[in-house]
């Protein structure tokens, strides 16, 4: 009787064992047609409930020595650190030191700010305070956030209220983090969110100080020839895009998301929150119901891009699966929407369609 038992606990075991597998098959077939045609290198990671069901790397983080990607490579994340600076202000709004609907003129009052008695953080979270876009030429040698907001300022200013994606909404918010908190921005992001998720392969981006194991940039010109993505000075970029992730970090980032590690609910629906009059936009995420799969599920979606420095984090919230791509090529495009035949969405109705 006691082997018929342990006999049958095994054969439960096992049967349970093997409807938890899930057939990654299709997943792996599109993205190694894209590695077969040149389309892509870097690393593709999916999770569902937080556990890794694909984990795969491709390609070189260098030119010298042909160095391969790891699952472990750090990449520049760009304007994904844009959810990091927002997090932060929301934890900053939580905790009763700022106001959504605080002004400018209020919060940075030695800043001769446009619109700065109309413009509040909702506005800069959103990209709809109106500012300009910064020049290329502001990254050729190193500025201070007061110098970047000084020298984009110069430029032309959009109409308040309308959306506009710009840098200096978000270098604003740092400037605003470290008045409010009293340390600097980088030191904030550390102790509010590094720290706490023991994100440890996370961190800041300087010129000419890149960590270990990082995937240098590349670019392909109209010819197809691939040329490594000139050094310029990425730490100006500050707040709104100086940041580097691994995969596995983003994902503990992603899966502190779905409780109260870092945000009540209450802040996380503010947070969520879509205008489709702004393109869609919430604070620093884009969130809808993915139209291209036949369940729509709702989609929060973070993307960043720097010449050849591409990523995105997309949250299937309804089934907490989750999507990172990060690439080191330009060939990889994180603003493919509508195109169902590119890497990125291609990937997300796979996963959409993924079954335990």
């Amino acid at each position: 009787m006691t082997k018929i038992l342990i006999t049958l606990t095994a054969l439960l075991t096992f049967a349970a064992h093997c409807k938890a597998q899930i057939d990654t098959s299709p997943i792996d077939s599109i993205v190694q047609n894209a590695v077969r045609t040149n389309l892509f290198e870097g690393t593709v990671l999916i999770a569902e409930n937080g556990k890794v069901i694909y984990h795969k790397s491709y390609g070189s983080k260098d030119t010298e020595n042909l160095l391969p990607i790891t699952n472990k490579t750090h990449f520049s994340i760009a304007s994904i650190t844009k959810l990091f600076t927002a997090i932060a202000i929301m934890q900053l709004v939580e905790e009763r030191k700022l106001k959504l609907s605080d002004h400018l003129k209020f919060l940075l009052p030695d800043y001769d700010i446009p619109n700065a008695k109309k413009i509040t953080i909702h506005h800069l979270l959103l990209h709809i305070s109106g500012l300009p876009n910064e020049s290329d030429e502001i990254f050729n040698q190193t500025k201070k956030p007061k110098e970047f907001v000084f020298e984009t300022l110069a430029k032309k200013a959009r109409e308040f209220g309308s959306f506009n994606y710009a840098n200096i909404d978000y270098v604003l918010l740092g400037l605003i983090i470290e008045e409010y908190d009293k340390m600097s921005w980088s030191e904030a992001i550390q102790n509010r969110i590094l720290d706490p998720l023991k994100m440890n392969n996370s961190g800041f981006l300087e010129s000419q100080n890149y960590p270990e194991n990082f995937a240098y940039s590349f670019s392909f010109d109209e010819q197809g020839s691939k040329r490594r993505d000139p050094q310029f000075f990425i730490e100006n970029y500050y707040s709104a895009g100086c940041m580097y992730a691994t995969s596995e970090d983003l994902l503990k980032l992603d899966q502190a998301m779905y409780d109260d590690q870092l945000l009540t609910q209450h802040s996380k629906d503010l947070m969520y929150t879509s205008y489709p009059e702004y393109n869609y936009s919430g604070y620093s995420v884009w969130t809808y119901n993915y139209p291209f799969a036949k369940s729509k599920p709702k989609i929060m979606e973070r993307r960043g891009g720097i010449l050849g420095a591409n990523s995105v984090l997309i949250r299937i919230l309804d089934t907490n699966k989750s999507l990172i791509i990060l690439s080191n090529n330009n060939r990889f495009n994180p603003d493919s929407f509508g195109n169902t035949k590119s890497l990125k969405e291609a990937l997300m109705i796979a996963v959409v369609k993924t079954k335990q």
